[in-house]
């Protein structure tokens, strides 16, 4: 009797792991963009010193993704050797990030904010590498 239950349990046990089914994504979860910054394209603010910004139009960028999904932004100053996920300080100015339906905006800016001090526009070529992903709202 021993003997038959254990193959029973086996069986249930080898039956209910073989119906484990995969799940597949009729869409692909993440979109990732890339963009690059020449070192002419960054924009001031009138009378502002210490920060500047670059704008990134991005249609695919929509009030989902802004209301419950996820935005990640990276920047690259070697080449996409390497990414330093936003916000990060690199070589003393303070790199971040802000967006809004359709938008993201990089800036560039004094770590300390100090009014006097005059951002240096990167003297290179800035990868940005914008990521959107879906992702289960629970309020």
């Amino acid at each position: 009797m021993r003997k038959h239950l254990t193959l029973i349990v086996g069986f249930l046990a080898i039956f209910g792991l073989s119906s484990c089914t995969k799940e597949y994504y009729d869409i692909v979860p993440n979109q990732t963009f890339v963009y690059t910054i020449q070192p002419n394209q960054w924009d001031w603010d009138e009378g502002v010193s210490n920060q500047i910004y670059y704008d990134i139009n991005l249609p695919e960028l929509t009030d989902y993704y802004v209301d419950q999904g996820v935005v990640s932004v990276a920047i690259s100053v070697d080449s996409e050797v390497s990414y330093n996920i936003l916000p990060a300080t690199i070589a003393g100015t303070s790199y971040s990030v802000n967006y809004t339906t359709g938008f993201v905006t990089i800036y560039a800016e004094d770590p300390i904010f100090d009014p006097d001090f005059e951002v240096p526009i990167p003297d290179r070529t800035i990868t940005v590498k914008v990521t959107l992903s879906d992702s289960d709202f629970i309020p």
